[in-house]
C-alpha cells in the first residue's frame, strides 16, 4: 500500500517549486520589462503628444497622429507598399526555398551537410556587408550592368539600384536561408513510406507532391512565411541602402521622422502601426494553422 504525503508536505513542495520558478523567471521578466516593455510604453505615450518644431513635441493626449496616418494618402500608400513588399519577398523566398529544402531533406548525410553549409553561408557575413555587395553588383557600373552591356543586351546601364526591384532582391537573399531552414525541418520529418506507398499504387510524382508532401509541409511553410514577412516589413538596413531615398518603407520613414524631421510623435505612431501589422499577421498565422491542425 502506498502512503500518501501529508497535505503540509505537498504545500511545502508546491511552495518550493513556485519559489524556484520565480527565482528562475524573475531576472528574465525584469530584463524584458526594462528593455522591451518600458521602451514601448514610452513610445506609446510619445505617440499621443503633439509635434512642436521648437521643442520636439508638446505634451498632450491627442489622436491626431493616428488620424493623420489613417486619412493621409501618403501614409496609406507607405503602409500598402510595405505590406506588398513583405508579401512579394515571402512568395519569392517560398518558391526558391521549397525545392532547395526538399533537395536538402532528401540528400544523403554528406550531401546534406554540404548543401546546408552553402545555404547558411550568407549568415556568416554581416547584413550590412551583404547589402553593400548588392550595391556593387546592381550599380550603374556594377557587374550585372557591365555584363549586360558587353553581351549587347542593353546599350546603356539599367537603373537597378534605388528601385523596388533592388530592395526585393536584397531582402530575398537575406531571408532565403530562414525559409529553407523552416521548410527543411518539417519536410525531413515526413514519413518516407507515405510517398513510396502512393507511388507503388500508381500515383505520379506530381500527385504525390500535391496531395502528400505539400499538405504535410504546411507548418513549415507557415512558419517560414511568418518569419520572412515580419522580417521584411520591419527591415531597415537593406531598404535604406538599396532603396535610397526613392523607395521608402515604414521602417525607413520612422528613421527619417526621428532623425531628420525630428517629429518624434509621428515616428512613435508609425512604430505602433508597424507593430500592429506584425501582430495581425502573427494572429492570422496562429488562427489559420490552429484550424488546420484541428
Amino acid at each position: 500500500m502506498s502512503v500518501s504525503s501529508p497535505p503540509s508536505t505537498k504545500r511545502r513542495t508546491r511552495r518550493a517549486r513556485n519559489i524556484g520558478l520565480a527565482t528562475y523567471l524573475g531576472p528574465l521578466s525584469l530584463f524584458y520589462l526594462l528593455f522591451l516593455v518600458a521602451p514601448y510604453l514610452i513610445l506609446l505615450r510619445m505617440s499621443f503628444n503633439r509635434f512642436n518644431s521648437l521643442r520636439l513635441y508638446t505634451p498632450d493626449f491627442t489622436f491626431a497622429n493616428y488620424s493623420a496616418v489613417l486619412t493621409d494618402p501618403f501614409y496609406l500608400f507607405l503602409i500598402g507598399r510595405t505590406i506588398a513588399l513583405g508579401l512579394v519577398v515571402t512568395v519569392v523566398t517560398l518558391i526558391l526555398g521549397y525545392p532547395l529544402a526538399l533537395m536538402i531533406a532528401r540528400a544523403s548525410p554528406r550531401m546534406k551537410s554540404i548543401l546546408l553549409a552553402i545555404t547558411l553561408s550568407p549568415l556568416l557575413i554581416n547584413i550590412v556587408v551583404r547589402t553593400y555587395a548588392w550595391l556593387v553588383l546592381l550599380g550603374d557600373k556594377g557587374l550585372i550592368n557591365q555584363w549586360l552591356m558587353m553581351s549587347g543586351l542593353v546599350s546603356s546601364p539599367l537603373t537597378i539600384n534605388g528601385t523596388l526591384l533592388s530592395v526585393t532582391i536584397g531582402l530575398v537573399h537575406i531571408t532565403l536561408p530562414f525559409m529553407v531552414l523552416s521548410l527543411m525541418s518539417v519536410i525531413q520529418r515526413i514519413d518516407h513510406s507515405l510517398p513510396e506507398a502512393a507511388q507503388s499504387l500508381g500515383a505520379s510524382s506530381l500527385y504525390v507532391m500535391r496531395r502528400i508532401i505539400l499538405p504535410l509541409s504546411l507548418p513549415g511553410i507557415g512558419a517560414g512565411s511568418l518569419f520572412v514577412f515580419c522580417f521584411t516589413v520591419s527591415a531597415f538596413i537593406t531598404p535604406a541602402l538599396l532603396g535610397g531615398n526613392r523607395v521608402e518603407t515604414i521602417s525607413t520613414f520612422i528613421y527619417q521622422k526621428f532623425t531628420f524631421a525630428v517629429n518624434w510623435p509621428m515616428g512613435a505612431t508609425l512604430v505602433f502601426f508597424l507593430l500592429a501589422i506584425n501582430l495581425i499577421v502573427v494572429a492570422l498565422h496562429g488562427r489559420l494553422f490552429r484550424e488546420h491542425q484541428a
